[in-house]
């Protein structure tokens, strides 16, 4: 069991801001009403907005993933791509194939038809924000699994020679944020909006990841400026992401241009300044770390558990109780699943790929975009 305990160096604010990521989105497929009930208002305002929830996901994993690879840097003066891809596969897929068949061989026992071939493909090889999905949250994945496979590149591309390191990083989240937003707006104005087009593809939401990206930078390799900066405004920046927030829990998605077009730019800003908050404020997020450490895997079964878990509900159960149902199944099944698959794949990732942003650094500094013998010297 010791081989299967979570890393005692986990952040506990950065795990309550995952609880508070992968709660927003279970209240937005909490079961729908039935003919006749109606929904208490906060669970209406829960399931409007609680899609934002991904958008807190994106950020805080663009300044996780990216603080691992600016540790390693500023150990070694290298980032190994093959070492970290390797690491994000340990993480990512054992977790997510088990769920994924799971599912297929629940549904087979149920009587259920066999979704074909084209969408069980999709769904393994991560292009189901694309092409066809069989789940409606496993598209977020894809998205992440994009930015993994760009993110080291990117980063090597944006090195600098100076005695600053990825300088030139703040202009590339300019460019990819513009980029994004004006792809979003082409988008809205040339399609009938559906989620798959408007929200699901990668290109469209890079810049919330790259987001969380800067954050880091600044965080690792800035902190006196981020620290002054944060000092003189981080008050009118509360009001700020408070205010570009709160559209999503009024308006319907698809209801208009905003949410979809500017709205995600917004709710991208919001998420930082939520970052920054927790993490000065540790001790207000304990409450919540428990739940964030599971989070991944909370996420990957609730979808399963909304469409097979209930159906043993009482016919007359009240929403209040099939919502409490979801929820309790939800987080209780993920972490089942987690100390059954994830923690374990874990270990075993440890022993075979041991991370290097907390390694001693070696006496010969390097940059290489991938695990050849391809050098350069560092800043």
């Amino acid at each position: 069991m010791e081989k299967t305990t979570p890393p005692a160096n986990r952040s506990a604010p950065l795990d309550a801001l995952r609880a508070v990521a992968v709660l927003l989105v279970l209240g937005r497929h909490f079961p729908e009403a039935r003919p006749g009930e109606t929904l208490p208002g906060w669970m209406e305002l829960w399931l409007r907005g609680g899609w934002i929830g991904v958008d807190l996901f994106f950020v805080l994993s663009g300044f996780l993933v990216s603080g691992l690879l600016f540790r390693e840097y500023r150990r070694f003066g290298e980032i190994r791509y093959g070492h970290f891809l390797a690491r994000r596969a340990c993480k990512i897929y054992p977790a997510f194939y088990f769920m994924f068949g799971a599912v297929l061989l629940f549904a087979a026992q149920m009587g259920r038809p066999f979704v074909g071939w084209p969408v069980v493909l999709s769904e393994i090889f991560f292009v189901q924000n694309y092409g066809p999905a069989l789940f409606p949250h496993s598209w977020s994945l894809a998205v992440e699994e994009h930015f993994y496979l760009l993110l080291p590149l990117l980063l090597l591309a944006v090195r600098g020679k100076s005695d600053v390191p990825f300088a030139r990083l703040p202009w590339l989240f300019v460019a990819v944020a513009v980029l994004a937003l004006a792809a979003r707006i082409v988008t809205t104005q040339t399609l009938d909006f559906r989620l798959k087009t408007h929200l699901f593809p990668t290109h469209l939401r890079l810049d919330a990841l790259l987001f969380g990206v800067l954050l880091s930078w600044a965080t690792q390799f800035h902190p006196a400026a981020l620290e002054r900066v944060w000092a003189r405004f981080r008050w009118p920046l509360a009001g700020a992401a408070g205010a570009l927030a709160l559209p999503a829990f009024f308006l319907e998605i698809g209801s208009g241009w905003y949410l979809h077009t500017v709205g995600l730019t917004g709710l991208a800003l919001a998420s930082g300044v939520l970052l920054l908050f927790a993490l000065r404020w540790p001790g207000a997020w304990r409450p919540l770390a428990f739940i964030g450490a599971y989070s991944y895997s909370i996420y990957l079964w609730h979808i399963p558990v909304r469409f097979f878990g209930l159906a043993w509900l009482p016919r007359e159960a009240s929403p209040l109780a099939r919502g409490a149902a979801y929820l309790a199944l939800s987080i209780g099944i993920g972490i089942f699943a987690a100390w059954l698959i994830e923690r374990p794949f874990l270990a075993w990732r440890d022993r075979l790929f041991p991370t290097r942003s907390q390694a001693a650094p070696s006496s010969c500094p390097s940059i290489s975009p991938g695990d050849r013998d391809v050098r350069h010297r560092a800043p």
